[in-house]
């Protein structure tokens, strides 16, 4: 496990942490608003590992590039039917073109007539 990545889920827990702090308002010396907010709470590294843990168990961790941002889990799995049945209408509809299969693509039939003047 990097450091960077704890220092992310600290520094992002921080973030929400600040939000939900009331913010103060000021004007400044040229009579600008200035916002502050009160600092948040530090964490320990217990806290932070857990909330590690917690992460990697939901399915909302990724490592890398590769997976940015993660993809969220499914609140409820589809069934093999329902993904037959979608790959089916999928392909009825010709959202299913395959790689060099359908390329170059098939040449659009037209009146002949050109709709420019």
């Amino acid at each position: 496990m990097k450091a960077s990545t704890l220092l992310l889920c600290a520094g992002l827990a921080a973030a929400g942490a600040a939000q939900a702090q009331p913010a103060q308002y000021q004007r400044d010396l040229y009579g600008d608003w200035r916002v502050t907010y009160a600092a948040p709470a530090a964490k320990t590294s217990d806290q932070v590992s857990a909330e590690l843990a917690q992460a990697k168990a939901s399915g909302t961790y990724a490592f890398g590039q590769e997976d940015y941002p993660p993809a969220a889990a499914p609140s409820r799995p589809e069934s093999r039917a329902q993904v037959a049945q979608e790959l089916r209408q999928a392909r009825v509809q010709g959202e299913m073109a395959s790689d060099q299969e359908d390329y170059p693509p098939p040449a659009m039939a037209h009146s002949g007539a050109s709709a420019l003047h």
